[in-house]
């Protein structure tokens, strides 16, 4: 084939390159394919293969409840995926796999991106569980599977209140040395919200908004209220919470997380100065297990948004222009590396014995004997929803079968019919463990209960250790009217008949 001395464009010269290799290169993923030397002295130019995309280099679950050491968990099971590419047009999938052959969702335009080489697109219903979560990007011939991926941990539909505790320590501990605390040390109302994985309203190293701004200047809560306002339903509860006057100041209220909305964004501003703050951005009350964080008491460092000059406990001072990004203060200027207020957050229970003095372990499940606890409800006209467990384990012995916890009626002063089984993870490691039914189980008002913890097909030499407590008292915060029995059932030594297994059951009042 002669093609004679022709000028040919870099575009014929692409085209006449498909006509003849057809197939043979549909593997190539090199961003340059050569030309081909067709007759004596023509070497052929280099052209860029436009139709290749990158594959996707960031994907975030938008829809989670919240983002637990690099893990999204939430109770979304259609959740949306925001996906970053480096260049525009084509399609975007979901994948289940690294090799992108089990699609998680329907193509979505780039087209449709809501910013310049970004989707959002929603997944296909996933089974509760974790999943991992990849992309493509689909042009004209081929693509390259994400080598990123995210993370999204399918959890029940479950809710939770939590007692919230603010306590100042605007005191010289907290500050550099030498520095005095000033006249009239404050902190202002707490503002902020209820929220998902899909919204920031601050954080370190980001520039503050207009609410971060008013309230870190003035202590002012009107524009970042509407700030939370207006991301719902990203958000679900606005919250704000008056605190006393004075720099060791404790303020206490109470809120209601579900696992749709399991993050948390509070703020405060360290008054008098120009623009210092302190607060929770995203806090997660999940662990990465899926299950509710019980105890969660964090230290709070001072912040400056970035949007006001002046370094002393003054107000009054020149804006910043333009405003840097919001840094910690902590070990700076006039702080030290000691925290100026806590915030803790303790999950309230129907009825709870957690908090109790512990007197040993018991071992469940190396006999077929199971072991229970009774408890009784309180006095709520339509009675309760139980919703969850939490029981304190030991590290197990040898390598015990699968732990099976039931909620059960009495039948005399013994176990009776089995009411519902409750899910969760067996308890090898020594801690607090979750067991979760997913409908919740109706509880009678002033009524007997059981909950029994049983190991159906028992290892020998191999058990679960159940923590007890020989305390007849029950955590503070528990609902009116409810209370754990002072007897332990199950294969147990007559010296702690007596004690209570260490349990807390979770739920909600029937309405």
């Amino acid at each position: 084939m002669c093609l004679g001395t022709f000028r040919f464009s870099h575009l014929v010269y692409q085209k006449l390159l498909i006509i003849l290799i057809g197939d043979r290169f549909t593997d190539l993923k090199a961003p340059y394919v050569a030309f081909i030397m067709m007759g004596a002295g023509m070497i052929f130019g280099i052209a860029e293969a436009t139709d290749i995309p990158e594959a996707p280099h960031m994907l975030d679950v938008l829809t989670a409840g919240t983002l637990v050491d690099d893990i999204y968990i939430g109770s979304d099971t259609t959740p949306t995926i925001s996906v970053m590419l480096s260049e525009p047009d084509g399609e975007v999938m979901l994948y289940s796999d690294p090799q992108c052959l089990t699609p998680l969702s329907a193509p979505a335009a780039v087209n449709d991106a809501i910013t310049p080489y970004q989707v959002e697109v929603k997944t296909h219903q996933l089974a509760e569980g974790p999943h991992t979560i990849h992309a493509r990007h689909t042009k004209s011939l081929q693509s390259e599977c994400s080598a990123a991926s995210v993370m999204y941990h399918v959890i029940p539909p479950m809710a939770a209140t939590y007692r919230v505790t603010f306590t100042g320590a605007f005191t010289t501990d907290a500050l550099a040395p030498g520095v005095g605390v000033p006249g009239g040390a404050h902190f202002t109302t707490l503002v902020g919200g209820i929220h998902n994985s899909g919204i920031t309203f601050w954080e370190r190293g980001g520039i503050a908004s207009a609410g971060t701004e008013q309230m870190a200047e003035t202590g002012r809560t009107g524009d970042m209220r509407a700030e939370v306002a207006a991301a719902m339903p990203d958000a679900t509860t606005v919250l704000v919470q008056g605190i006393p006057s004075g720099g060791t100041p404790s303020g206490v209220f109470e809120v209601m997380i579900t696992g749709e909305h399991a993050s948390v964004t509070l703020a405060s501003m360290v008054a008098p100065s120009p623009d210092w703050f302190v607060g929770t951005s995203g806090l997660p009350l999940l662990e990465s297990d899926g299950t509710w964080s019980h105890y969660k008491n964090v230290h709070l460092y001072p912040y400056d948004a970035g949007t006001e000059n002046g370094e002393e406990f003054s107000l009054s001072n020149e804006a910043t222009i333009p405003h840097r990004p919001i840094t910690s203060l902590r070990d700076s200027g006039k702080f030290a590396g000691e925290p100026i207020a806590t915030i803790l957050f303790e999950r309230l229970s129907l009825v709870s014995n957690l908090g109790q003095t512990g007197s040993g372990a018991l071992f469940v499940g190396h006999s077929p004997d199971a072991a229970a606890q009774g408890f009784r409800t309180g006095a709520a006209d339509g009675g309760y929803r139980l919703q969850s467990v939490t029981a304190m384990f030991g590290d197990s012995a040898g390598v015990p079968g699968d732990l099976e916890v039931s909620i059960m009626t009495t039948d005399g002063n013994m176990p009776g019919m089995v009411l519902g089984t409750l899910e969760g993870a067996n308890p090898h490691a020594a801690g607090l463990h979750t067991f979760t039914h997913k409908d919740g189980i109706h509880l009678e008002a002033n009524t007997n209960y059981y909950v029994v913890f049983d190991v159906p097909e028992y290892v020998p030499a191999s058990a679960y250790r159940l923590l007890f407590t020989d305390s007849d008292m029950v955590d503070s915060g528990t609902t009116p009217g409810w209370s754990i029995a002072d007897e332990l059932l199950g294969d147990i030594h007559d010296t702690h008949k007596d004690g209570s297994w260490k349990i807390s059951v979770h739920g909600v009042i029937t309405e």
